[in-house]
């Protein structure tokens, strides 16, 4: 018999993130390439004991209406989420690897653009075709992986939160993040906790230091969705004092920032978003916090 849990909003972790160390359920990762990778590896524990867990089939038909997506997998077999969203990979001692492969938004037709009729060119502003970035063709904006790519971490985020059996891993959890997949303007939040050992690594820098390689990773990976040439200037990653980390990407004041003012020593940190409006946002950000997860456990 298949077993259900009940969709949850964003929270606060039940873990207490902020205040105790916690036994590493999941962690983000990034890998270069073509295409980028955003991995989640997850703990075998909670792999064996959600395997076949799905959620209501309310909850499934309302999101696949929503977001006209399809097919909904579970744990257990090679794939996780909407559309075979997220890849099981390779099982590394105590974690098996989760690979959600970044799609391209813009994709180039074999149709004239009817905007430039195929000149590639705007004669009244004399620059290239806002419409087809100047390559003649119809370009068709797919936003269905990015969205099937959201939707199945709003429900792994779901079940990572509500999840309170005790696992075997021996690293500590560096930070945990749960999002919603939405609609409209400021309806893609992403909130979590970064925890004690990943607040005190981001101590060990300086006031005001500069995440030059989180911007690189955020900036190639945005311009690989848009298939874009690379503009760092929109991209933002930087910690002040007492673990303040300050994640931006393209968008209207766009960006990750810390949700509690006052943090003692010692402790985590909770922290939320501001404006975030779609699904290419959502990744840009999480490639800034995969990409400190790396540099942190190596470190830690």
């Amino acid at each position: 018999m298949v077993a259900h849990y009940i969709l949850r909003g964003i929270e606060m972790l039940e873990f207490e993130m902020t205040r105790e160390k916690i036994p590493c359920l999941y962690e983000l990762s990034f890998e270069k390439g073509e295409p980028p990778v955003l991995q989640i590896r997850i703990h075998n524990d909670f792999l064996e004991i959600n395997k076949g867990i799905v959620p209501t089939q309310a909850v499934l038909e309302y999101i696949k209406k929503e977001h006209k997506l399809n097919e909904f997998l579970p744990f257990g077999g090679d794939y996780f989420g909407f559309d075979k969203a997220l890849k099981k990979g390779e099982t590394k001692g105590e974690f098996t690897e989760f690979d959600i492969e970044i799609p391209v938004l813009k994709k180039e037709t074999n149709e004239i653009c009817e905007h430039c009729g195929g000149k590639g060119w705007d004669e009244y502003f004399q620059r290239p075709c806002s419409w087809c970035d100047g390559s003649k063709h119809k370009i068709l904006y797919d936003w269905k992986p990015l969205t099937a790519i959201s939707a199945s971490l709003q429900l792994l985020t779901s079940m990572t939160e509500i999840f309170d059996k005790k696992i075997s891993a021996e690293n500590n959890q560096l930070l945990t993040f749960q999002l919603i997949c939405g609609k409209d303007m400021g309806g893609f939040p992403i909130g979590g906790a970064y925890g004690i050992d990943f607040c005190g690594w981001l101590d060990s820098f300086p006031a005001h230091y500069q995440f030059d390689q989180v911007i690189h990773a955020m900036a190639e990976v945005h311009a690989h969705i848009y298939k874009s040439e690379v503009d760092f200037w929109d991209f933002q990653a930087y910690v002040e004092e007492s673990a303040w980390l300050i994640i931006n990407c393209p968008g209207d004041a766009c960006g990750l920032h810390p949700s509690d003012s006052y943090r003692k020593p010692g402790e985590g940190r909770n922290f939320s978003c501001h404006n975030l409006d779609n699904a290419i946002q959502q990744i840009d950000l999480l490639i800034g916090l995969a990409v400190l997860s790396d540099e942190a456990r190596k470190e830690i």
